[in-house]
């Protein structure tokens, strides 16, 4: 039987060679350009001729473990600031198992995927995923990172995807105000030293920062920033970091007390960059009031020069849902706005911001526990989700927790015009095992919808495959665990519809007595893998 995914990888693998060929032809045209300066009386020089360039391997960088507080600052040496060690492993998976597929800790010898499927526990540092091509065909590889910490300042559960390093990464989340932690992590997983800058931005505004921002980050090696020593007070951030002479992968760890009780602690990844239009998929929200701790915010920043007028929809389980006064916000250029999410029904939503100049954007959810022998209230836990490219693309699950996946087709503007639909009950943000939509119920659901096919992979191979309808404007969450057993990774088909775009995100769970522990992970997307590569020249000698 024909693999429907078949078309579609040999079409990526197509527009990747054409991407790279045409890549290769510009770079060819400036050297002829540059050696010869052709007096005007000479023939036109020979159009260079097309080539295939071959497929080149997926490297992907996975963040490493927390950063842990400095117990000697605290003036109580009997006090343990985490009296629990985290619980730190790196999974990832091969959609073909080729064998070429392995984990590298920096500075420590690769573990290969056996079988498609690999892990490295405790790693005391970031982790790269490296995969040759299978064939003609690019390497289609995804990996997470997972750190659970049950009790203590740093409680949460702290997961992220691995990612494709940039040379330039937009950090929407975290904070440096008082009883905040905010560690930026910068990898340079490269053969070439990289000249790094960070630029910060606050409620008032862009933020000066006290080492002047730029450093220097060696090949295969790593770089911390406190930022609360470099932009402290700012109780809301937004950062950008920029890379010349290589490409870097950077995120930031967040971490919240109030006194003693632990207010939730995550990592802030990479979402896109600037854009009059931005999706934000996997913001899972429980049943709040407006200005509850537990509500959520969305966060928005117009890095330029002018202000913006922005408008949210949020496309939930029941279609189209306005956010109260979001639908004309007045956005100052370079100041950091939280718009508050409570007061929306309990469930999955992407939301969707249109500007009228470039912004980014980011989310945060929470969710609410029982107080510990210590807390002065209910713990809370937090989780940032990023803004993401919209199409089919690959996920891993979090060693240890739960999956959700949540699933959106958002109309395209030849679409936008048609009314919403109204979608059928979906299963609830953290779904008991094994529930799963109802089929015939999501299919008699009013207005159009779209097939969206998954695919679970595990230690043998591809474990389950499940065709999900969505409604077109609407939210469906799918738990992991419908797939089948033993899941390491989901591989999700968008549907081939120009009339929407599939926006999805990982939801990810830890049960535990004193309340859940969450996290929200990025997809790596397909169309992000055929789209070129950016490198800044270097500014300082040999970095070349």
């Amino acid at each position: 039987m024909t693999d429907p995914t078949t078309g579609r990888r040999r079409r990526t693998g197509r527009a990747a060679r054409v991407l790279s060929g045409a890549l290769v032809l510009a770079l060819t045209g400036g050297v002829v350009a540059l050696a010869v300066a052709a007096p005007a009386d000479e023939p036109d020089p020979v159009p260079a001729a097309t080539v295939d360039v071959a497929p080149t391997a997926a490297t992907l960088v996975c963040p490493g473990p927390l950063q842990l507080p400095d117990d000697t600052l605290s003036g109580d040496s009997a006090f343990d600031r985490v009296p629990v060690a985290p619980v730190e492993k790196v999974t990832g998976f091969d959609t073909v198992a080729s064998g070429t597929a392995s984990l590298t800790v920096l500075g420590a010898d690769p573990v290969a995927l056996a079988g498609g499927t690999g892990s490295v526990s405790a790693p005391t540092a970031a982790t790269v995923l490296r995969a040759e091509p299978a064939g003609d065909e690019p390497a289609r590889v995804a990996g997470a990172t997972s750190s659970v910490v049950i009790d203590g300042d740093l409680r949460g559960l702290a997961a992220a995807s691995c990612a494709r390093p940039s040379a330039d990464v937009w950090l929407v989340g975290g904070s440096t105000e008082i009883e905040s932690t905010a560690d930026l992590v910068v990898v340079n997983p490269g053969a070439t030293p990289a000249d790094v800058t960070v630029q910060a931005w606050g409620p008032s505004g862009a933020v000066d920062l006290a080492n002047g921002g730029t450093f220097l980050v060696a090949p295969g090696a790593q770089r911390v920033l406190s930022l609360p020593g470099v932009a402290a007070e700012q109780r809301r951030i937004a950062v950008r970091v920029t890379a010349a002479g290589g490409q870097v992968s950077a995120y930031l760890q967040d971490s919240l007390l109030d006194g003693f009780t632990p207010r939730g602690t995550d990592l802030v990844t990479a979402g896109t960059g600037p854009a009059t239009t931005q999706v934000v998929p996997g913001i899972s929200v429980v049943a709040t009031d407006v200005d509850a701790a537990d509500a959520g915010a969305l966060r928005l920043l117009v890095p330029g020069e002018v202000g913006a007028t922005a408008s949210v929809r949020l496309l939930g389980p029941d279609g189209d849902v306005a956010l109260p006064g979001a639908q004309d916000l007045d956005l100052p250029a370079g100041e950091v706005t939280d718009v508050s999410l409570g007061g929306l029904a309990a469930g999955s939503y992407t939301a969707v911001v249109e500007s009228t100049e470039p912004v980014v954007a980011g989310a945060m959810i929470a969710r609410e526990g029982k107080a510990g022998e210590l807390d002065e209230g209910p713990r809370l836990e937090r989780a940032w989700a990023a803004a993401a490219t919209p199409g089919s693309g690959l996920v891993a699950v979090p060693a240890g927790s739960t999956g959700t996946l949540t699933l959106t087709a958002v109309p395209t503007d030849d679409a936008a015009a048609e009314p919403a639909p109204t979608a059928t009950a979906v299963p609830s943000p953290e779904p008991t095992e094994g529930q799963r939509p109802d089929p015939e119920a999501t299919a008699a659901a009013q207005g159009p919808t779209v097939t969206v096919t998954l695919r679970a992979y595990g230690a043998a191979g591809a474990v389950g495959e499940e065709e999900v309808e969505v409604p077109v404007g609407s939210t469906v969450a799918y738990p992991t665990s419908g797939l089948g057993t033993g899941v390491a990774g989901v591989e999700v088909v968008a549907p081939d519809d120009a009339s929407v775009d599939l926006a999805w995100a990982l939801y990810a769970a830890v049960a535990r007595p004193s309340g859940p522990l969450v996290s929200v992970l990025s997809p790596v997307t397909d169309a992000a893998a055929v789209s070129t590569a950016q490198v800044r020249e270097a500014t300082r000698i040999g970095l070349g």
